[in-house]
């Protein structure tokens, strides 16, 4: 049967790891509520995807374990009477007994006194003493073998729980520590009881990713199932998150899906099935995700086009699917896809590459150079020309100030009056004459060039986000003036935009539907200071 369909099969051998304090423990009291119980695990809602209420063997000899682990088990709505601790004494006199003592343990001295996990003195002659022996030593050949047969005389316990297997195996022997895992494992599957155990990162073992949780990759080869508890990033996705790191059940990442997890203290865990969002990526999953996108392209692309690619071609169409040139000749090495190279007059080199499967670059080297077929494939995308003409509607985006400063005409220097051969100063005649409809725009141009140089100097603190339409209001001012009124200037504007034929008609509409608001708004700008003038 299942403990957890299609998770942890009765007989496993599971793994949960975590850094200190991230909550191992308090999924492990849930899950232990739910054995003892009979309540399915999360996900499972059907009668049939539980076992009956039985009984859990729990090593740990670090945490108080009845003030925390069987407060953790009550308050998820388990049996704390079903839950054993497991100790030295208890498996040295469960060696020879059957059936279990007294509460969660072994009552201890006369009278009413009990105290968990200690054996009687009339138990299988055993002296008292002052307490368990709560660290098991489970690297010893007769440790694993009391522990087989205390199981298989208690076929009521269901789970086996190590919380922290490397404080019951001390060893530092790479080989002892993979005779013990595997061990475990065939003690697991003879009782046919799932074991369940924890383990925090080596503080001597630098290497990145899951290698920091295993002293051994034999753990990682035979447990099958591995999930980490984590703290989020972000508080909505809860208290902590369980992830899968693998699964040796199902088919694919079915049933890998992360566990959004809420505990507030006296209420029961509850569990809420996550999106994947909740774990940023590592660089290497980052790394793998993105050869994998260039991977997905390029097969598509030959799927597309016959079953070959020319190499520079599949280069510029990936770059415009958000795929760089390194990670896609990555993938075409990763992915060991089929390559070859053909001379070629269309580049510097003389040589072009084409990539497709193994099959069809062998078929393609054995035709003759002239008898090859051109690889098929789309043209290259054109690039877009920019334009370097500068149009009057620029001039939104031009940081133009509105002074306006007056400089003569000829600007070459006038010899002194009094000098021989000067010539009598010139009176200077201004011509007021209006300029003509479509040369309005080229003259209010030339002028705003004229004072582009004073523009640094214009005091905007607080009014940046309007500096680029400051000229475009005196611009409209100025042409109106000159013109006699506003429908002549605005006729005037747009027949200068449609002489310079760089604008579509939407695109003019657009810019005249600028002007019309910078126009109205200019006028609302200047009704007071003209109603107090005329005041």
């Amino acid at each position: 049967g299942w403990l957890w369909r299609d998770k942890i099969l009765v007989g496993d051998l599971a793994v949960i790891v975590g850094d200190e304090g991230a909550g191992k423990t308090k999924v492990l009291a849930d899950w232990i509520a739910r054995v003892t119980t009979g309540r399915p695990f999360p996900g499972r809602d059907e009668v049939g995807d539980a076992l009956p209420p039985s009984d859990v063997l729990v090593f740990n000899s670090v945490d108080d374990f009845g003030r925390e682990v069987l407060a953790q088990v009550a308050a998820n709505d388990g049996n704390p009477d079903r839950v054993l601790q497991a100790s030295t004494q208890l498996l040295d006199w469960g060696h020879s007994h059957s059936g279990f003592p007294e509460g969660n343990g072994v009552p201890v001295g006369d009278g009413d006194e009990r105290e968990l996990g200690k054996v009687p003195a009339e138990a299988g002659g055993l002296a008292e003493i002052d307490g368990p022996e709560t660290r098991v030593r489970l690297h010893t050949r007769d440790g694993l073998a009391k522990l087989r047969q205390f199981l298989l005389r208690r076929p009521s316990i269901r789970l086996v729980v190590i919380d922290q297997l490397k404080q019951h195996v001390r060893t530092d022997s790479e080989r002892v520590f993979e005779d013990i895992v595997s061990e475990l494992q065939a003690i697991a599957r003879a009782t046919e009881v799932p074991f369940i155990v924890t383990l925090r990162p080596d503080a001597f073992r630098h290497a990145p990713g899951l290698g920091q949780y295993f002293k051994s990759p034999s753990l990682t080869s035979l447990a099958r199932g591995i999930w980490r508890v984590v703290t989020p990033d972000d508080p909505q996705h809860g208290h902590r998150v369980l992830q899968c790191l693998k699964l040796n059940h199902g088919y694919h990442d079915s049933g890998r899906e992360p566990w959004r997890l809420w505990h507030h203290p006296g209420q029961p865990m509850r569990w809420e099935l996550g999106n994947n969002e909740e774990i940023p990526l590592t660089k290497l999953q980052l790394k793998q995700t993105v050869l994998f996108q260039a991977k997905t392209f390029i097969s598509l692309y030959l799927q597309m086009f016959g079953g070959l690619a020319e190499y520079q071609t599949l280069r510029v169409w990936a770059r415009r699917e958000g795929i760089s040139a390194s990670k896609l000749f990555e993938a075409t090495m990763h992915y060991n896809l089929g390559y070859t190279f053909e001379p070629c007059a269309d580049n510097e080199l003389g040589l072009k590459k084409i990539i497709g499967s193994w099959d069809l670059i062998r078929k393609r080297q054995a035709t003759p150079s002239e008898a090859r077929p051109p690889v098929p494939g789309p043209p290259e995308p054109k690039r877009r020309k920019t334009s370097k003409v500068v149009s009057a509607g620029m001039l939104i985006a031009d940081p133009l100030r509105t002074d306006s400063v007056s400089t003569p005409a000829d600007s070459r220097p006038v010899p002194p009056a009094d000098s021989p051969g000067a010539s009598p100063p010139a009176v200077e005649v201004v011509d007021k004459t209006i300029p003509a409809k479509v040369d309005a725009v080229e003259s209010l141009r030339s002028k705003v060039a004229r004072n582009q140089s004073r523009l640094q100097e214009f005091p905007l603190e607080g009014f940046r986000f309007i500096k680029p339409n400051i000229m475009t209001t005196q611009l409209i001012l100025d042409m109106e003036a000159e013109l006699g009124s506003a429908e002549a200037m605005f006729a005037t504007m747009r027949a200068g935009l449609e002489s310079l034929d760089a604008y579509s008609a939407d695109e003019l509409d657009l810019f005249m539907e600028e002007y019309h608001r910078l126009y109205d708004m200019t006028r609302q700008l200047h009704a007071p200071s003209a109603a107090s003038a005329a005041a």
